[in-house]
């Protein structure tokens, strides 16, 4: 490889970084860049073998890798435009595929905390969009005795009953009178188990909150209680064989929740 192919790789590789800097959605190619390229090749100052692995890369071999990258990025959004094809509002319909895609991305590298984090957010702004339409401080307020003991028709169930008043609701001393609750700050499992109560469908509910504890802890791992550290653990081993339970519950949502289609 001569002196201007190598100049070519260069700016290449200037031109890429600077695109992509800032968007966490590339944080796992940086951690990629950096541990195959900048450690491996330049930790300890000169590496002759490393120079020799630089002279042997080709337009060929950087075309290959923008190649890869394309498809990786078109096959996943493509997943999420059948997935998501009847979704009716297109601003939910775009956040929705562009999580979607990052999800799978997230597979393919084995990243499965980040997995977890982008399906939460793709359930959070289904839950918010539907709480939305439902207007649903106005449907609790106006029944408050009814959303104060609310029993679930699930079954065998023998829990209490769920008090969603007092989740949608708080009480203002100042006021003297209770106040709508903003989304939000509004729990994931209380709207959760609002929506699938209210649209009648169900989700696995181990599976769920797993899902939810993978973006919720995930992101601290350094700080997790030696519980929180086994169950994080736990999710991780058992990754691979419940991969497909953890789909299934945005098919079900995406499915059961009626009111965004």
């Amino acid at each position: 490889m001569n002196e201007e192919d190598l100049r070519k790789f260069i700016e290449f590789t200037k031109t890429l970084l600077t695109q992509l800097q800032g968007n966490n959605e590339y944080a796992w190619f940086f951690e990629s860049f950096n541990l195959e390229i900048v450690n491996s090749f330049f930790q300890n100052g000169t590496n002759t073998s490393g120079l020799d692995k630089f002279h042997s890369i080709t337009e060929s071999d950087v075309g290959r890798i923008k190649a890869y990258l394309s498809f990786i990025d078109k096959k996943a959004l493509n997943y999420g435009k059948v997935f998501y094809h009847n979704i009716a509002d297109n601003n939910l319909k775009a956040e929705l595929i562009k999580d979607f895609k990052e999800m799978k991305i997230a597979i393919k590298n084995d990243d499965i905390i980040e997995f977890g984090r982008r399906l939460s957010l793709q359930l959070e702004n289904i839950f918010n969009f539907s709480l939305n339409s439902l207007n649903v401080h106005n449907l609790v307020s106006a029944n408050p005795q009814q959303y104060r003991s609310v029993i679930p028709n699930w079954p065998n169930y023998r829990g209490n009953p769920f008090n969603f008043y007092n989740s949608f609701f708080s009480f203002n001393r100042n006021t003297n009178q209770s106040e709508p609750v903003e989304l939000s700050r509004v729990s994931f499992n209380t709207k959760s188990i609002f929506l699938s109560i209210h649209f009648n469908y169900q989700v696995n509910a181990r599976n769920i909150n797993e899902i939810y504890f993978l973006r919720n802890k995930g992101s601290h791992r350094d700080q997790l209680s030696p519980n929180d550290q086994q169950t994080l653990n736990q999710i991780i081993s058992d990754f691979d064989k419940n991969y497909s339970f953890y789909h299934k519950v945005l098919f079900d949502v995406v499915n059961g929740i009626q009111n965004i289609r």
